[in-house]
């Protein structure tokens, strides 16, 4: 039964929206001790296969009413969810330490799953699987809904004939060719399994190429091109013409990323040993794209000027500092770290806990000791720390609608009502928008790049479009990088008629969409160029009467505070400087051997009320000569 009630705390996730079916499906993989090999796989496989016949099994729900007649059949107990919690079949009570550590289990206890989404799971076996549910015979559950078996088989075929269909597979959702082919096969074979659950925005865009990264942290381009070739593999001139070969052990270098190249999409992973080793890495070339941007100049000046460059990587002061604001899972982390190599070092930003642990486990393998991970939210930093005033370059790829990935599994769900579509597009531009800004202002900052895996505008063009139109940035100088600073040899640009009143914005960003063989990109790139002379950071300090990152943060909190939640005067916020609290005086008189009091202690260690209280006890008991 435990498989059947995590498969279902997954379909409750999804239904509030808490992550993609990939994802949840990979985060209950990985939870705790449940760590199973292949697990991450018969996962997707179930969930994927429940939600291609959810109506048909809602449908069977409505008309057997089993709900109503086994209102106990699908209740989880509190501690099914294979916590360590269990409760006690002693019937002595519970000494001090055994209640603590209940306690401290409870804590950790799962939500229990809802009845629907249980049965439904549990039904799809029933029904449609070929060994039926994976439980012993002699369970109680199982002996009670095979009873219904007989009723459920005859309401399907009623459903077949009403529809017209001759088999079980037309009682399906119908998806799209791209997400049909991107389910198909998964679960069949063990080595499919470490690609069926990979990053989804770094799969192909549906298409027939898949994108390897070549990790320079490990190797090299040319070993690489010299070791696909002594596998007897063959090189061909461009895209096109790997995509017109008969052969499938073909590959191409990218003729617009450097360390990227291609090969056929039929090419199972696994089989590769550089893939293994993390030699290659498999990233789409639309994601590889943000690094590129941020590091050409920086890669063009080592170029041009090897010697110069050489004495210049010798003197910490002159490394090139990065910051990757949302840097999970890592790819464009570990990629921004292959590409400065010695000369620079990254500074990997993840509030979330478990992507966290992703990102370290990625830089891990891909032999990034140039990164440093933190486990913060990106929001939190004051943008004038003296910790990151050297930080110069900027990755910004905040959350987005994921729009532009064709072969996302979230088909599988029931769309959203337009309104409520376009609503979470708008709060996502404005947490983009936000979080864009936030880059912007940090004293050091020179170049930010900007990337989504949307196609709308709103989270795009917009966005680019809204933080330009801010005064606090014209009056410091950023500008958008043009069109010969950003992939000039990229044809794909943005839509003119998503840039507002500012249609000069789309060529000087970059579009990608499946039909470039990739996933839906758009990246935009922000320069504010270094000033002249030796004081550049004091230039670029926060200028007077601007809004302190404080005062910004308490500004957010009381605008959530106000009524509504989110209402607020639209405008500029005005803050009001925070009271001036005098430190209370300390007493006269007081006898040098008598103990500090209470509030005493608080204030002069700054201690939490637990210990303080601890303290205040012990100094009592001393004075009455316990």
């Amino acid at each position: 039964m435990d498989f059947y009630h995590r498969a279902a705390l997954i379909l409750d996730s999804l239904d509030a929206k808490k992550g993609s079916v990939k994802g949840l499906c990979m985060a209950e993989a990985k939870r705790g001790k449940f760590q199973k090999a292949g697990e991450a796989s018969r996962f997707l496989k179930v969930i994927i296969e429940v939600l291609k016949y959810r109506p048909h099994l809602l449908h069977l729900l409505k008309t057997s009413d089993i709900l109503k007649l086994e209102p106990k059949l699908f209740v989880a107990p509190v501690w099914a969810d294979n916590s360590s919690a269990k409760p006690s079949k002693s019937k002595k009570p519970f000494s001090a330490n055994e209640a603590l550590k209940t306690l401290k289990h409870a804590k950790k206890q799962r939500p229990i799953p809802t009845p629907e989404n249980l049965a439904t799971v549990m039904i799809h076996d029933l029904v449609f699987a070929k060994r039926g549910l994976t439980l012993p015979k002699e369970h109680k559950v199982r002996k009670k809904l095979e009873d219904y078996k007989p009723q459920m088989d005859k309401e399907t075929e009623r459903e077949r004939k009403r529809k017209k269909v001759s088999s079980n597979e037309g009682l399906q959702i119908s998806l799209p060719e791209q997400v049909a082919s991107s389910v198909e096969g998964i679960g069949k074979g063990k080595k499919r399994e470490m690609e069926e659950v990979e990053d989804e925005e770094n799969r192909g865009g549906g298409g027939n190429v898949r994108w390897l990264r070549v990790n320079t942290l490990k190797w090299t381009v040319e070993a690489a091109v010299e070791w696909f070739e002594n596998e007897r593999w063959e090189m061909v001139d461009d895209l096109d013409a790997l995509l017109d070969a008969e052969k499938v052990k073909v590959f191409c270098l990218d003729a617009h990323i450097e360390p990227l190249l291609a090969v056929p999409i039929s090419v199972s992973l696994p089989s590769l040993q550089p893939y293994l080793d993390s030699r290659l890495v498999a990233q789409d070339k639309a994601s590889c794209m943000p690094a590129w941007v941020l590091l050409s100049q920086f890669l063009a000046d080592q170029e041009e000027d090897p010697e110069e460059e050489e004495e210049k990587k010798r003197s910490k002061k002159n490394l090139v500092r990065i910051l990757d604001a949302t840097a999970a899972p890592g790819n464009k982390t570990t990629m921004a770290a292959a590409l400065v190599g010695d000369k620079g070092t990254v500074v990997a930003v993840e509030r979330d806990m478990g992507r966290f642990k992703v990102l370290k486990e990625m830089c891990r393998k891909a032999g990034a000791r140039n990164v440093t991970t933190m486990n913060l939210d990106f929001l939190s930093i004051d943008p004038q720390d003296e910790k990151f005033k050297n930080i110069s370059h900027f990755l910004v790829d905040p959350s987005c609608s994921g729009s532009g990935i064709p072969s996302r599994l979230d088909h599988l769900l029931p769309e959203a009502p337009e309104e409520e579509s376009q609503q979470r597009i708008r709060a996502l531009s404005n947490f983009q928008l936000t979080i864009l800004s936030h880059a912007m202002r940090f004293r050091g900052a020179r170049r930010v790049v900007y990337s989504t895996c949307s196609i709308w505008g709103m989270e795009d063009e917009g966005v680019v479009a809204r933080v330009l139109a801010k005064k606090e940035f014209q009056e410091k100088g950023w500008r958008l990088a043009t069109k010969d600073e950003v992939m000039p040899n990229w044809e794909r640009r943005g839509k003119a008629e998503e840039c507002g009143d500012r249609p000069e914005i789309a060529p000087s960003v970059v579009r990608a969409l499946p039909e470039d063989q990739t996933n839906g990109f758009f990246v935009a790139c922000f320069i504010r160029d270094a000033p002249e002379g030796d004081e550049e950071n004091e230039s670029f300090a926060a200028e007077e009467g601007t809004i302190s990152h404080a005062d910004r943060q308490e500004a957010f909190r009381s605008k959530a505070r106000a009524p509504g939640g989110k209402g607020g005067q639209k405008g500029k916020v005005k803050v009001a400087s925070a009271p001036v609290v005098e430190k209370p005086k300390k007493v006269e008189g007081v006898k040098k051997d008598k103990a500090p009091t209470r509030e005493e202690k608080v204030e002069k260690a700054g201690m939490s009320s637990k210990k303080a209280k601890y303290l205040a006890e012990k100094a009592r008991r001393k004075q009455e000569g316990k």
